[in-house]
């Protein structure tokens, strides 16, 4: 039986042009993500609503951190840097790179990735490409 949560997330994007289909292949590539990042995954599959872009790449990020500092990713601070304070490789930024442009629908080349040193340089970059 399905979750009240995935009820309402179908319910949400069902005048949207998103398939049911697209919606289980993005749970299946965000299944290590939090539900609030699946959520605003189909959401922005649907309407492509930038605002919810975010929210999208912070849960990225945070599925491909080490379990112990995953705590500083809920503080909110845009400014930790991803291989200084959050222990990022190289690596894991490709991981991170490719889920990202899976789920947002953006390309990145490796060239691109040399100043994205923060969450919000990260995310500044995104939210500028979908422009």
């Amino acid at each position: 039986m399905p979750s009240v949560r995935n009820l309402y997330l179908r319910i949400k994007v069902a005048n949207t042009n998103i398939s049911e289909a697209e919606i289980d292949a993005l749970k299946e590539s965000l299944k290590r993500c939090s539900e609030k990042t699946i959520e605003a995954a189909v959401e922005y599959r649907g309407t492509k609503n930038a605002d919810l872009v975010p929210t999208i790449v912070t849960g990225i990020i945070e599925r491909f951190l080490e379990p112990d500092m995953r705590p500083q990713m809920s503080s909110g601070d845009d400014s930790l840097e991803l291989f200084n304070d959050l222990g990022v490789d190289s690596l894991t930024m490709m991981e991170i790179v490719i889920l990202v442009e899976e789920v947002v629908g953006v390309s990145i080349e490796n060239e691109e990735l040399r100043d994205l040193k923060s969450i919000a340089d990260v995310k500044a970059f995104i939210r500028t490409k979908l422009s």
